[in-house]
């Protein structure tokens, strides 16, 4: 490993796998120069997801059988996966919804502990989360102290209930925290944890109203004791009074610390338009979204020929330019490039029957044009091959075979299918790969995600979706899959699908951790990017993104795939499929950067990054 500087220390935890910098089955290169061939990329035509919902233990009480009397969601559709024990290994979080609370029925989230078995157990009670009323959890380490903390949003009014933080007492116990600060009287719909100061403490934007009221949203600070500072004076101008209905961060422009997108819903409320909060390194925004080209597309709905089908320049309705109806978004770098992008869920309304309709925006590929273009948005969605859906709720941007290429995953809601004939405008659950000429092959139908008859007949799964979440629950090196199963009527369980085709490519998994002193010990905001011949694979930690907070786990994982690369030689040492010159860069939320060389990496290993102030040297343990 090549020492730097003094800041890491990279611990490699073994759980199988190919061992140091395998290529493919092949052995290293020796001495003598001998080439080190590829392994040919494992592929699957169908059935690639396998549904294990009941022997996993996560459909447990997921919702009520012959209630004694109606229950008007008999859910837990909205669902998250996180480490809330500080073993390693991602548990699964999941919320009932608001309408059950305001006909008398409280809320409840279920709590469920990995057995790192492929099997979990109900910790509901245990946790005390699972009475506290809230939509939605988010997760992150307010106090630093090593374990996963907890902000309950409540985004409905209920009588003697608030939003609330809860800490955690480092075995997955949840008790309330008093006079946090965070003493919002709005309805936060979704939240972000991030270091948006530099201080090393985390801080926490509200997206607030979602798709029922019209409210700013808000910032505050962190003091890094579990309380909070009010921060909205740091929203310069003033956030619009808008449903927010979902978020993500993401250092979209490059310069070290972590901007917030926010999807807006319902274009008769500012006519939809989405906001950007640009940071400045110090915890200070400015909305750029209009100057991004994020705000709106004004190139009206895909599937409406009176709109030119979105290749219209500007709409036709003296001047105006509508947004979106927006739910879930997700940021990362789907082509590869180093420039962080965009995929965004939203519902266009199709018929057209009137300019509202016929302008808001559909779902949205955005792709960043990077510094020398002002970091500007450009929506290739049409271009990639993407299909238009009238439905589309919670997005995902995740590489599920490993291949070095961001795939997309998208749920929807059915209310509109009917009006459709075509099964890419159908509720099936959505999932597209991404092909080596970075178009998207729609492959959900296929995927055995969803159950699609041969006579047409109707199924449970997979239609009507509510949030989605991607987890290597199994530490098998591939991405396995919860899907909220949304009420249809009489109750529905939510549904696990376990990957069976990523962990049969390279992959390499990095869990980041930060000290708590000059980094959060969450490490959100970190970057590391894997190289391999001239492909570069870029994650971020982030702490949420989506509609209501879905959450992705706590580790990076990065499909290395074959790059596409000619094969080559190497003098010594091993190689990825092909390529001698593997690294993988760093870049701490402080600025601080560290580059380790393939004798550091490990193919099918995890892999803890901690990030270690003062002295300390950055050694392989």
């Amino acid at each position: 490993m090549r020492r730097r500087s003094p800041l890491l220390v990279l611990v490699v935890v073994a759980f199988g796998g190919l061992g140091p910098l395998a290529c493919g089955d092949a052995a290293p290169t020796d001495p003598t120069g001998t080439v080190c061939s590829t392994k040919p990329l494992a592929t699957a035509d169908k059935d690639f997801f396998k549904e294990n919902s009941e022997k996993t233990g996560l459909q447990e009480n997921n919702f009520v059988a012959n209630p004694p009397a109606p229950i008007p969601i008999n859910d837990h559709s909205r669902l998250a996966f996180v480490d809330i024990n500080n073993d390693g290994w991602d548990d699964a979080v999941m919320h009932s919804l608001f309408p059950n609370a305001q006909k008398g029925i409280p809320m409840e989230h279920l709590i469920f502990l990995n057995n790192k078995d492929g099997t979990f157990r109900d910790v509901s009670v245990e946790s005390g989360l699972k009475d506290v009323q809230a939509g939605f959890l988010v997760f992150g380490d307010v106090d630093n102290d090593g374990d996963e903390d907890c902000f309950a949003g409540l985004d409905i009014d209920l009588p003697g209930n608030a939003s609330q933080l809860l800490l955690n007492d480092g075995n997955g116990r949840f008790t309330p925290k008093a006079d946090s600060g965070l003493a919002t009287k709005n309805h936060p719909g979704n939240a972000v944890f991030a270091d948006f100061d530099g201080d090393a403490k985390l801080d926490i934007f509200f997206g607030n109203g979602q798709t029922s009221m019209a409210e700013s949203d808000e910032l505050y600070f962190g003091n890094g004791d579990g309380t909070f500072r009010d921060g909205k004076a740091n929203l310069v101008g003033g956030s619009p009074a808008q449903p927010t209905n979902g978020l993500v961060t993401c250092d979209y422009d490059n310069d070290g610390d972590l901007d917030i997108f926010v999807a807006t819903y319902g274009v008769s409320v500012r006519k939809g338009w989405n906001h950007l909060w640009e940071n400045d390194g110090k915890g200070t925004f400015t909305n750029v979204a209009k100057d991004r080209g994020f705000h709106a597309l004004a190139t009206g709905n895909y599937f409406n020929a009176k709109s030119g089908n979105g290749r219209t320049d500007e709409p036709a309705t003296n001047g105006n330019v509508y947004g979106s109806n927006g739910f879930g978004i997700d940021c990362g770098d789907f082509d590869n490039d180093g420039q962080m992008d965009i995929y965004l869920a939203a519902i266009s309304h199709a018929d057209g029957s009137d300019a509202s309709r016929l302008w808001s925006d559909p779902t949205q590929l955005l792709r960043n044009e990077g510094a020398e273009n002002g970091f500007h948005f450009t929506n290739e969605f049409l271009d990639r091959g993407l299909p238009f859906n009238e439905g589309d709720i919670d997005a995902a941007m995740v590489d599920y075979d490993n291949d070095g290429r961001l795939d997309l995953a998208v749920t929807r809601d059915d209310k509109y299918e009917g009006n459709f004939s075509n099964p890419e405008q159908k509720a099936w659950f959505g999932l597209y790969h991404q092909e080596r000429d970075r178009k998207f092959t729609s492959v959900g139908v296929a995927s055995g995600i969803n159950d699609v008859p041969a006579d047409g007949s109707p199924s449970k799964r997979m239609k009507k979706g509510q949030n989605l979440s991607f987890s290597d629950v199994d530490h098998d090196g591939d991405l396995d899959l919860l899907v909220g199963g949304r009420d249809t009527g009489g109750g529905r369980p939510n549904f696990f699908f376990e990957n069976t085709i990523g962990q049969n490519n390279p992959w390499i998994a990095v869990r980041v951790l930060g000290d708590g002193k000059e980094i959060n010990r969450d490490a959100f905001g970190t970057r590391v990017t894997v190289t391999y011949g001239k492909t570069q694979v870029v994650r971020e930690k982030k702490s949420s993104r989506g509609t209501y907070d879905s959450l992705d786990g706590s580790t990076l994982l990065f499909g290395i795939g074959d790059g596409g690369e000619d094969i080559g030689s190497a003098p010594s040492g091993a190689c990825v499929n092909g390529h001698n010159t593997a690294t993988m860069t760093v870049r701490w939320p402080n600025g601080k950067t560290e580059v380790f060389t393939k004798d550091a990496l490990a193919l099918g290993k995890y892999l803890t990054l901690r990030y270690v102030a003062g002295d300390g040297k950055a050694t392989l343990e």
